[in-house]
């Protein structure tokens, strides 16, 4: 069989990262971006699709009947409906695992930012340097904290959260974990209450499921210590942003970094801009994952899985359905 392969939004490949061949017969058709009412004119013919973010919904896949394989370039599977294609025999993989060190060493910066605040020291002396505020012999403008001694508690426990515990004890933070699906025991493992009452650090480390929407409210950021900061470097969605705005706003809690939002790509009008300027605020546009080594990771493991899929092998990442609401 001679397969069509498209791919949705090769924007989400840095330019650096050079895509393996296809060792077998295949068309071939490749976008910068789709938008969702491209998505059924561009996959029309395609046997196989790559996707890193664009979504495809049952009002998509119903209209495409050639389809059969679905390769995911990341990790999340909540922008494809895992439930029709399932139910209409199409495979649907993705690579789980390529971000750990990534993503762990931008959460591991995201902690440093917000307790150092090298940034905002940064911006103060450039005021000094145009003559907008007045040169000291000593800034006290902005706490600095020790992050060594804090404890650091993880929500999660796949390949991220175990390589952020390594990075955070290897800095002399205390670590914890909240595993939601109980499946491990031990001193290190704390009730979810535990987790958001005495860490100073509370880092989401689980996917977005109908389980995790929401999953830090206004009611979980109470529990939270006044001084403690959260980061989401998961997905949008996962914190409730208005609770979370709200929040900063009203200093009930020490700062947030968040790498991604429910909106995505994130458009002026969004909320969470009411709070870009806050010193003890990060917002980042989901780039935790892309650094150059992990992204070439991706690209060779989503063409991989592509190639055992065409070649009649299982691919070493499929998505099952009883796999969908554990993580």
């Amino acid at each position: 069989m001679k397969h069509h392969i498209v791919f949705l939004d090769n924007e989400g490949i840095g330019p650096t990262v050079k895509l393996p061949e296809f060792p077998f017969p295949h068309t071939w058709a490749s976008y910068p971006y789709t938008q969702p009412e491209q998505v059924v004119e561009r996959l029309k013919d395609a046997t196989i699709v790559m996707t890193c973010s664009v979504p495809l919904r049952k009002e998509h896949l119903a209209q495409l009947p050639k389809l059969k394989m679905i390769s995911i370039a990341l990790t999340g599977t909540d922008g494809v409906d895992l439930d029709y294609c399932h139910e209409h025999g199409i495979m649907v993989t993705n690579v789980p695992g390529y971000a750990q060190n990534t993503v762990a060493e931008h959460i591991i910066a995201m902690i440093f930012s917000l307790n150092r605040q090298t940034s905002s020291y940064h911006q103060l002396l450039s005021k000094v340097s145009k003559g907008e505020t007045e040169p000291r012999n000593i800034y006290f403008d902005y706490r600095i904290r020790d992050v060594r001694g804090q404890v650091l508690g993880i929500i999660g426990h796949g390949t991220i959260a175990k390589r952020l515990a390594e990075l955070a004890t290897a800095v002399g933070m205390k670590v914890r974990f909240f595993d939601r699906n109980g499946k491990y025991q031990g001193n290190e493992f704390f009730s979810f209450e535990e987790i958001l009452s005495e860490s100073d650090v509370v880092s989401l480390c689980c996917p977005l499921t109908k389980e995790t929407k929401d999953l830090i409210g206004a009611a979980e950021i109470a529990l939270m210590k006044s001084d403690a900061i959260l980061i989401n470097a998961a997905r949008g969605g996962i914190v409730n942003e208005p609770a979370l705005i709200e929040a900063i706003q009203n200093n009930r809690i020490g700062g947030a970094a968040l790498d991604g939002s429910v909106e995505e790509p994130i458009q002026p009008h969004d909320p969470l801009f009411q709070i870009i300027d806050y010193p003890n605020f990060i917002l980042n546009p989901h780039v935790a994952w892309s650094s150059e080594d992990a992204m070439q990771t991706l690209i060779n493991r989503t063409v991989q899985n592509i190639i055992d899929f065409a070649q009649g092998k299982t691919p070493a990442s499929v998505v099952k359905k009883e796999e969908l609401c554990q993580a």
